[in-house]
């Protein structure tokens, strides 16, 4: 089972950025495979582990993710949907963690003499978001969405190669990285950045195609069907994982937000709904059922307690909105009063013999 992120860095979950930052680098420090011959098979693992729980709790989109929906709701936005080094986004700060710590470069030290580590994230193509408005029929009904986009798909004249007589970058010998080394007072320090001349890729295209002028890739537009997801609710996101912009390193996400219409009737907290309805005096002193609107096709009622006043709160148990869980919240409807048509002269009449049932007015008791 894999371990709770805020545990694996000891932080709480309402940590801030600083706070997860200052955890990671004591972490990182601890479980660096130089700083354990003895047994470095597993600080490897600790390592890998820390740097996976960094990488998503820094990211304010996966951590959102993993808040709501844990390990499953970030797995899909990671390479093959588990957590790899090709998934690391913050080398840089590694570098500054660890580069100085063992008098070199970092990336020398942990994955392996040539100094090349894992291609950066910004290889891959760039996520693309979505904000989609939807009503609280479609959400329970989980009703079926279509939007479009304009996205970078491979290009089909080189196959997304970019052209023709590839060859290796001079600069970088390939490795899609530059080392620069510097001296100062307090000894000697290097430095990895992506190479300029290639831009990380190893590789240069010496005729580039026509279709695309060499980018590998050209922009296309296409519909996206989705699913409502059972319960979402504003703010909330889904990832489709791989529909993004196309990339050398593969492609990015569509990250769908969803935003909720505003509803002619029902106001909606959390799970539950809340509806005001306007009741005729007869039902609220006899009791009986009313209708009331719905938020799917089947018709809706009511009961009316006897001797119901107003406004009075009556509670529908499992009639509210679907829980992402299972099962559902409830409604609470308000009961109003309905105006009466006073122009009418016969209820003039029926309201004047009314008076005697009705009694003088008292003073009510606070509730305490």
């Amino acid at each position: 089972m894999k371990r709770d992120y805020y545990e694996v860095l000891g932080i709480p979950k309402n940590a801030p950025t600083d706070e997860i930052k200052k955890a990671y680098r004591k972490k990182a420090k601890q479980h660096h495979p130089d700083m354990n011959p003895d047994n470095k098979k597993e600080a490897e693992q600790k390592f890998k582990e820390v740097s996976e729980a960094y990488e998503v709790l820094m990211d304010p989109q996966k951590r959102q993710l993993y808040d709501q929906y844990g390990h499953d709701g970030v797995s899909q936005t990671f390479h093959g949907g588990g957590f790899t080094w090709d998934d690391f986004t913050h080398f840089d700060d590694l570098q500054d963690i660890l580069g100085n710590l063992f008098g070199g470069s970092l990336f020398e030290d942990f994955f392996g003499s040539t100094g090349r580590r894992p291609r950066q994230q910004t290889q891959r193509g760039g996520d693309i978001h979505v904000i989609i408005t939807v009503s609280l029929e479609e959400i329970v009904s989980q009703a079926k969405k279509h939007f479009k986009i304009n996205r970078f798909e491979q290009c089909k004249a080189c196959a997304g190669r970019g052209g023709s007589d590839i060859g290796t970058c001079p600069q970088c010998g390939g490795r899609g990285q530059v080392q620069t080394r510097s001296r100062s007072f307090f000894g000697t320090f290097t430095s990895v950045s992506t190479c300029p001349q290639c831009q990380g890729q190893g590789e240069i295209v010496k005729t580039p195609c026509t279709k695309c002028n060499g980018a590998g890739r050209v922009r296309h537009p296409r519909t996206i069907e989705i699913a409502i997801p059972r319960g979402i609710s504003t703010g909330q996101y889904i990832v489709l994982r791989g529909e993004g912009h196309h990339g050398r390193g593969g492609r990015g996400s569509i990250i769908v937000q969803f935003e909720e219409k505003p509803h002619e009737y029902f106001e909606r907290r959390g799970d539950n709904l809340y509806l005001r309805i306007l009741v005729p005096y007869s039902k609220l002193v006899n009791g009986g059922s009313v209708d009331i609107p719905s938020l799917n096709a089947k018709q809706e009622k009511i009961k009316i307690p006897k001797g119901s006043s107003a406004p009075e709160i009556v509670r529908a148990r499992g009639k509210g909105m679907p829980r992402p869980t299972g099962g559902f919240g409830d409604l609470y409807v308000e009961l109003n009063l309905k105006p009466l048509d006073t122009k009418d002269r016969d209820l003039g009449r029926i309201i004047e013999e009314l008076k005697k049932y009705e009694g003088k007015p008292t003073p009510k008791r606070r509730n305490r």
